[in-house]
């Protein structure tokens, strides 16, 4: 064989060895992007809305369940999230007159608007070097729906994750429950010195406790 063929084999091989060294390579890297682009829904959700009304020198306090939701994540990390409320399971443990007052017209009117809902916006995780490594920390901008009137809200809600199931408790304040058409004693729409101590503030503090995997 002479000096050229012997050349030419010689490259051959090289470039045969470079293209088979590059696909393996090039196989990890596609396999470690899609790892990092990693995206996930969680539709199982369940839990629990606790809320707490305040009038003159005293509070009302009560539960609804969450009916349905998602949870969107990519990396382990909270992307979007949506909760539906089933309004018909309000409760209270003060008295059952107060219960079927909360779900008349003349606050939630249940029987007309029996869902609620939250869905997000925005999502922006909490960077601090202070909090619990396996608790992540989130400011939840959204839209909050009641009897059919939209309104901006902010939660700000920490996740924790158990294998493939996450939990999360998020706590915010509906600052003026007018603004939902809930009207009802409200100094807004009467003078405080009438209503007396039949005054209800317009602020509702609202605790959300839930499951999803």
């Amino acid at each position: 064989m002479n000096v050229q063929k012997i050349i030419g084999v010689l490259l051959a091989t090289l470039l045969i060895t470079g293209i088979t060294q590059a696909n393996p390579a090039k196989a990890a890297k596609t396999k470690e992007t899609s790892k990092t682009n990693d995206e996930t829904t969680l539709k199982k959700v369940e839990g629990q809305v606790k809320w707490t009304g305040y009038g003159i020198g005293k509070s009302h306090t009560g539960t609804i369940d969450i009916k349905s939701g998602e949870i969107k994540l990519k990396n382990n990390e909270v992307t979007a999230a949506e909760f539906v409320l089933d309004m018909t399971t309000l409760n209270t443990p003060d008295s059952e007159k107060l219960k079927t007052h909360l779900k008349s017209a003349d606050f939630f009117e249940v029987e007309k608007y029996n869902e609620s809902v939250f869905k997000t916006t925005k999502v922006e995780a909490i960077k601090n070097s202070e909090i619990k490594s396996d608790v992540k920390n989130y400011t939840l901008t959204g839209d909050l729906i009641i009897k059919g009137k939209s309104q901006p809200i902010t939660f700000l809600a920490a996740v924790t994750q158990d294998g493939k199931k996450f939990s999360t408790t998020a706590n915010t304040e509906i600052s003026d429950r007018t603004k939902y058409g809930i009207v009802y004693n409200s100094k807004q729409f009467e003078t405080a010195s009438k209503l007396g101590n039949k005054l209800i503030e317009d602020n509702i503090k609202i605790e959300i406790q839930a499951k999803a995997q």
